[in-house]
């Protein structure tokens, strides 16, 4: 039988344009303390990425929630996923300026989760070579990124290589281990959450991605 493995990796940023401050508390109520349940709910443990200024803002508003996180990540039921400190596209400033976005980052994650996470997102799935010597730098030891985007670029590529982890190459011959995100299953997931399809949908969509 053909076996699909996945992740569930769900993005955290209440600096989106489209909250304002005052909504943030709902966000948090709505949504972000029902995705902390969604572990045992579903029996499987999920990943949870945010940046350090979306965190820090969280436990300036709720910090039952953050403890509530740094708890699951001690028991396993999430893992808890990098990016840095602001949701900055990392190829469009300088080095000194990434630098310091991933290191004030970590130093977030560790004073209000008591952890300087391994695994990061890019941010904006914007990627650029000379990214992978500064995520390393940092004590990041893989990436996640989009696939669909960078195969769009690459159509001498195999579609089977989204099913497998890969590495990438920095600019300076430093290598740094790659997870694939999958951008129509996150939109597809968007559309279903606001009942723009039918879970069905979504459920067939998810068939179609096995791989052999």
């Amino acid at each position: 039988m053909r076996q699909l493995n996945v992740l569930s990796l769900f993005h955290l940023n209440l600096a989106f344009s489209s909250i304002e401050e005052e909504q943030r508390p709902d966000v948090i109520a709505r949504c972000y303390w029902p995705l902390l349940r969604l572990p045992d709910a579903i029996g499987a443990p999920i990943a949870i990425e945010a940046t350090g200024y979306t965190l820090e803002t969280i436990h300036a508003i709720d910090p039952a929630w953050t403890a509530e996180l740094r708890r699951l990540t001690g028991t396993g039921q999430v893992e808890f996923i990098g990016s840095g400190y602001a949701q900055l596209i990392g190829p469009l400033v300088p080095a000194r300026v990434n630098r310091a976005n991933l290191e004030l980052g970590q130093n977030s994650y560790q004073a209000i989760l008591g952890l300087r996470p391994q695994i990061a997102l890019v941010n904006e799935q914007a990627f650029s070579a000379g990214l992978v010597p500064l995520y390393l730098d940092a004590g990041y030891r893989a990436l996640f990124m989009d696939w669909d985007n960078v195969a769009a670029h690459h159509p001498e590529w195999p579609s089977e290589l989204k099913y497998h982890p890969q590495r990438a190459r920095g600019a300076d011959g430093s290598e740094i281990a790659l997870l694939w995100t999958n951008t129509m299953a996150f939109q597809k997931l968007q559309r279903l959450a606001h009942g723009d399809i039918e879970q069905r949908d979504y459920l067939r969509f998810v068939e179609t991605q096995r791989g052999n």
